[in-house]
């Protein structure tokens, strides 16, 4: 079921620096894809604080309700080229991270969790955000992706694209803190 939703889709990275390139490829590439009017497809890869005014510069009745954010981010402990995908909680980091997360956006710092963190303690967000994120196996400069993400960026638009238009797939995604659901802990 395609819902009716208005939603962004953002890739947030940098150019040219391999696997971290990730979610501006991805926006680039959907960016040129048919799309019904609720869909915006942008690049977000600038200042957090320029993201919070951009998001805020949607008239109340046009915002949007739904972001998918794409962006490869380095949590360790997951195979390169392991994409996840979950619903995020919204949940804050304590002050002293939010002010470092502020301070990293002044000075330039483009990362999915400072961006994400960033908007939504300025209240940018819309209620629905999902997370696509993919680990890297590379972080030098270049305009090649490794093999092992680059043969995976069909799926990730795919998944992208489903995301961006329908609320049950959205529904079926773990509601996670940001770096995805915590693997469950054997006791000892």
């Amino acid at each position: 079921m395609v819902d009716s939703v208005r939603v962004i889709v953002a890739g947030v990275g940098y150019r040219n620096l391999r696997d971290h390139s990730v979610g501006v490829e991805v926006a680039d590439r959907l960016a040129t894809a048919s799309w019904t009017d609720d869909v915006v497809v942008e690049d977000l890869s600038y200042n957090p604080i320029a993201v919070v005014q951009r998001l805020e510069d949607e008239s109340p009745e046009r915002r949007f309700q739904r972001a998918v954010v794409v962006a490869a981010v380095e949590r360790g402990g997951r195979p390169p080229g392991t994409v996840s995908a979950y619903r995020w909680d919204g949940v804050l980091p304590g002050d002293e991270e939010i002010q470092r997360a502020v301070t990293e956006a002044v000075t330039g710092v483009i990362a999915l969790d400072n961006t994400l963190v960033v908007a939504q303690h300025f209240g940018a967000l819309p209620d629905e955000v999902v997370v696509v994120e993919v680990e890297p196996a590379v972080q030098e400069f270049g305009d090649t992706f490794s093999e092992v993400v680059g043969c995976q960026l069909d799926g990730i638009c795919e998944l992208v694209r489903i995301l961006a238009t329908r609320a049950d797939t959205v529904q079926q995604l773990l509601h996670a803190p940001l770096g995805g659901p915590v693997p469950a802990v054997s006791a000892p």
